[in-house]
């Protein structure tokens, strides 16, 4: 006899002054997306349990588990749409979305758990799905259900069904059947003859979406070859002469460049036609990030891990470390927006997690690059238009931290037609850990020994995630697998963030990692080095659904999955402490030394991977890059007076990249965990933007921590050095802004490039990789410059799409963020104005450098590319800088500087703007004393020009001999005072070359990105 499907509905009650949140959001999605008006909007929210449940059991659910009875309305076994009192009239069209089978669904399990609380009896026999069902009324005509349903779910992952205008009217409502999983059939290990022509061999790696090329394929076949890897092949009772398919899958996982970074390796041929530089690279990586921070780490005692672990670490006193790491997930947000961004940050959450013995998040950061929010041009089929991907990934990012107890302290937000591909989703998190443990080992140092058991915490894997390493190592086309597609579940990950603290303050963990990328084959093989080797038995892991073969469970990247190594002794004090939390954790297997990662299913051998050509046997690319400098056209200034310059000012304020994301932002939540001392808004109205979060992670202390971040993509439109130099100086400049501690601060930088490998279908592969060649020996001379060490990084180098014969490439991107220390957070600093008559500073010099600016960007918008963007590029000026940031640092530790902020993003008329906005209130300034930086400079350059090293400070007229003696040696130019109206006033010689109202200006910077219609 069949379990019963019981159907429970809930919706918003019809009263008075309250309306339907969910309906609202989805009327508001269909305005500022599409420009439709879809009338009025409810929204069902659906449970199916199946259980065995009495009538009164399942009236008890709807109310003690689904609605709250005071503003809403449930129902059991019936439709509310049936019920007139709910529904009076009935709606225009109807449609029902829902998971499909084997999709993660969090609503369903954290409702199961609910359930179980309520009713314990039905453990291990009860299932649930969820669903939402939306109703219309008055959609206009020529507005198709079929479009209307497009917008509505993701058929990657969702299905949906419709009620038509005449099925609404005799009450036919759609219903979607319990989605059974249907069985999978497990396939024994197959044997993969790599005996074949060059030409076959591509084609393996092709069809099986292995992401190898022919170099590698080759290296394989030659393994296979070798009499002494045929023999110990024998001996265990493989097929000698030719890899299983698991062999197979966990070399192209391995030897991925998502999971390699093998053109960061490559060896680079590498010419100059500007200067006839002709010169060879071995390694970007260990050239230009690996060696400064070496060179760094001989001269200071704090950097205590980088490079080998999931983030690096630095001391931050004496008794507690901090660890950072940002990761991308640019594919999968590509294919489910949400799927791809929650997944993107509850990972990099376990990156935290699986680092040193294990270190505890305390802080999240986000950064995502879109196409333009109202972009009105043609989307290739296969792709969501920028809004949607903007909508999703902000609320995967949101539901990722919030409900995982991470507050989001930092971010920002980047607008380009170019990202409307493959948006790049930028997630970060901070974490901290004892310098020592209670055993008395050192938290940072994993312990690993052979004989250790392997223990595959948290998760089941299941079909989700297969192949996302490899899929993430190509271009993304219209046959992209939704295999590759994860969602993660933070509720689950936080019962196991915490079970695995408490096992390290226990003493049980002796090495520990999580399964991302590549899912076990990863981290029990990475963790094999370690100790030389590894036993795996794959029949023993957990599933979500039966028939999975043993290259699926290896690679699988299903979420919320550590792999611990745990001593035979303490197996069981592990194991109940995990039953403890109702975590599931699992013994796999054994960490060895003889040297092979072996991996079993039962009884039967299916792969026998020698640790040395697992991790060393890929061949190096040997690649080709060609510098010639880009030609632009030069930008065309329009003439203008002071109020054309006002206006000028209010337009650049309404754009994108410079308008208030305060909309978005507060919806995550910054205060969790109560360590928040600079928040992500300052200001007495609590609006204008801040440069850095500053954290006091421990209760009562007052050293703090500080978190930025830099980003300038435009820039390498010119020239890539310029990019990320800039994107350095703009991460330390908003930390110095807060009154970081210049000597203890460490870096991370996320490259994400367009394919710079030359191809049939790169042409350009040599300038794409010349300019990541510019983009490295700056990121080296910058951070040797500013003693900034680079303790993580990733690189994300195919950020390409073609979608039916149209190709879409990402500008070449690098985040660069910064963690440093605070000495004492009482003394930080925020950007807001503080008072009327306080007087404005600006600190280092302004030049003429308006090349790729936000204004070039405007201008070339407005005049349909008429003008360009053309022009001096900002340089960096590391000497000078460094002098600037020291000297006020010091002014700001003696109480001298009442607000400070970067000039960056429109220049010097954007940051006084937004530092007015902090202060409710305006300024007038005069820049005629920015003329000794720079001969030729002009009212373009001064007011907008992006220049480098530029700091605008805020004193109290009182103590301005004070802060000048403490500045001396450095540029310092007196611009005016704060005023108390409501008018921005600039002045050349006393002659107004700009006004613009306050009020006007606000209105224009937080309309644009406010939830509304321009979204």
């Amino acid at each position: 006899m069949s379990t019963p499907v019981h159907s429970f509905e809930v919706t918003t009650r019809d009263l008075e002054g309250l309306p339907d949140a969910r309906g609202d959001s989805v009327k508001l999605m269909f305005e500022s997306n599409y420009g439709v008006d879809v009338g009025a909007v409810r929204v069902i929210l659906g449970y199916q349990i199946r259980a065995t449940l009495t009538s009164e059991e399942a009236e008890r659910v709807v109310y003690d588990l689904f609605a709250d009875p005071v503003i809403e309305r449930g129902s059991v076994d019936s439709p509310l749409l049936d019920d007139k009192s709910v529904f009076p009239d009935s709606p225009q069209i109807v449609i029902a979305t829902g998971f499909k089978p084997g999709v993660t669904d969090n609503a369903a399990q954290a409702g199961l758990d609910g359930l179980l609380t309520i009713f314990p009896h039905l453990a291990g026999r009860a299932e649930m799905v969820t669903s939402r069902t939306y109703l219309f009324w008055g959609v206009p005509e020529g507005t198709t259900t079929e479009w209307l349903a497009s917008k509505l779910h993701n058929p990657m992952i969702e299905r949906a069904k419709i009620a038509q205008r005449a099925d609404c009217q005799a009450g036919n409502w759609p219903t979607l059947d319990f989605p059974d999983r249907q069985p999978l059939s497990h396939q024994e290990p197959s044997v993969v003859d790599l005996e074949v022509s060059n030409e076959d061999l591509v084609e393996i790696s092709e069809t099986g979406l292995l992401a190898l090329n022919l170099d590698e394929m080759q290296a394989i076949q030659r393994h296979y070859r070798s009499d002494e890897v045929r023999a110990a092949r024998e001996v265990r009772g493989l097929v000698p002469n030719a890899p299983t398919d698991v062999e197979l899958e966990c070399l192209a996982q391995t030897w991925s460049e998502h999971c390699s970074h093998k053109i960061f390796a490559a060896r680079i041929h590498h010419v100059d036609t500007e200067t006839g530089e002709d010169s060879t690279i071995d390694s970007l990586f260990k050239t230009h990030i690996m060696k400064p921070t070496l060179d760094i780490q001989s001269e200071v005692d704090w950097l205590l891990s980088i490079f080998h672990d999931n983030s690096g670490v630095i001391a931050w006193n004496d008794d507690w470390s901090l660890c950072m790491k940002a990761e991308t997930h640019n594919s999968p947000s590509a294919l489910d927006p949400f799927g791809g961004a929650i997944t993107g940050i509850v990972g990099v959450n376990r990156d935290i997690l699986g680092t040193g013995l294990g270190a505890r998040p305390i802080a999240n950061t986000d950064i995502f690059c879109f196409g333009p929010p109202d972009y009105s041009g043609k989307i290739p089929e296969g792709l969501f238009h920028p809004s949607r991907v903007f909508r999703g990934v902000h609320a995967g990012v949101r539901a990722g931290g919030n409900e995982s107890g991470i507050p989001t302290v930092n971010g920002a937000i980047i607008f380009d037609d170019r990202y409307l591909g493959k948006p790049l989703v930028y997630c970060g998190t901070v974490g901290m850990m004892p310098r020592r443990l209670p055993d008395g080992r050192e938290s940072h140092i994993k312990t690993p020994t052979p004989g250790d058991i392997v223990y595959m915490v948290g998760g089941r894997v299941g079909s989700d995630g297969i192949h996302g390493a490899t899929f993430s190592s190509i271009v993304l086309t219209e046959e992209s697998p939704s295999s590759a597609v994860q969602i993660g579940d933070p509720i689950t990950q936080k019962k196991m963030v915490d079970m695995i603290l408490e096992a390290r303050d226990s003493g049980l963990i002796q090495v520990i990692t999580d399964n991302g990328a590549g899912g076990l084959s990863s981290s029990v093989g990475e963790m094999a080095e370690l100790t030389g080797g590894a036993d795996l038995d794959l029949s023993v892991v957990p599933l979500k659904q039966a028939g999975l073969s043993a290259w699926e469970i290896l690679v699988s990247e299903s979420q919320e999955r550590m792999t611990v190594g745990v001593r035979p002794a303490d197996c069981e004090a592990f194991e109940a402490l995990a039953a403890l939390h109702e975590v599931e954790a699992t013994a796999v297997g054994t960490f060895t030394d003889s040297g092979s990662f072996i991996v079993r299913f039962g009884e039967q051998t299916v792969a026998d991977l020698p640790i040395s050509f697992l991790y060393g046997g890929c061949p190096q690319l040997q690649l080709e890059s060609e510098w010639t400098p880009p030609v632009h056209e030069p930008i065309i200034f329009p003439r203008c007076d002071a109020a054309g310059m006002g206006e000028i000012l209010h337009r650049l304020m309404a754009r994108p990249n410079i308008a208030s994301k305060e909309w978005w932002v507060r919806s995550y939540d910054h205060e969790v965990i109560a360590q928040s001392v600079i928040k992500p808004f300052c200001g007495v109205n609590h609006d204008a933007p801040g440069d850095a979060a500053v954290l006091a992670p421990i209760q009562g202390q007052t050293q703090g921590a500080v978190i930025s971040n830099g980003i300038v993509p435009r820039y390498s439109d010119i020239d890539a050095f310029a990019m990320v130099a800039a994107s350095v100086d703009e991460a330390l400049r908003n930390a110095v802004c807060v009154g970081v501690d210049l000597d203890l601060i460490a870096g991370l930088d996320n490259f994400c490039w367009p394919d710079p490998v030359e191809s049939a279908t790169t042409p350009d592969g040599r300038y794409k990789l010349a300019q990541l060649v510019r983009a490295n020996r700056a990121l080296d001379e910058v951070c040797r410059a500013y003693n900034l060490p680079c303790i993580s990084g990733k690189d994300s180098m195919k950020n390409d799409v073609v979608m039916y014969g149209e190709k879409i490439s990402v500008p070449p991107t690098m985040l660069f963020s910064l963690i440093g220390n605070h000495v004492d957070v009482r003394k930080a600093v925020s950007s807001d104005f503080k008072k009327a008559g306080d007087l404005i500073y600006l600190l280092g010099e302004t030049h003429q450098e308006l090349g790729a600016s936000e204004l070039a960007f405007m201008l070339r918008d407005e005049s349909d590319g008429m003008s360009g963007i053309g022009g001096d590029i900002p340089q960096i000026e590391t000497g000078r800088n460094m002098a600037m940031y020291r000297a006020l640092t010091a002014a700001m530790s003696q109480g001298l500087v009442a607000s400070a902020h970067d000039c960056s993003d429109g220049g010097l008329a954007a940051a006084l703007a937004e530092c007015c906005f902090g202060a409710d209130s305006g300024a007038t300034i005069d820049i005629a004393g920015l003329e000794s930086d720079c001969s030729h400079l002009d009212e373009w350059g001064a007011l907008f020009g992006e220049s480098l090293g530029r700091i605008l400070v805020s004193i109290a007229a009182n103590q301005e001999e004070a802060f000048l003696k403490a500045m001396a040696g450095n540029s310092c130019t007196l611009l005016g005072a704060v005023g108390e109206g409501d008018d921005i006033t600039i002045n050349y010689r006393e002659t107004e070359v700009l006004q613009a109202s306050m009020d006007a200006l606000r209105t224009a910077w937080q309309g644009t990105l406010d939830g509304g219609t321009n979204q």
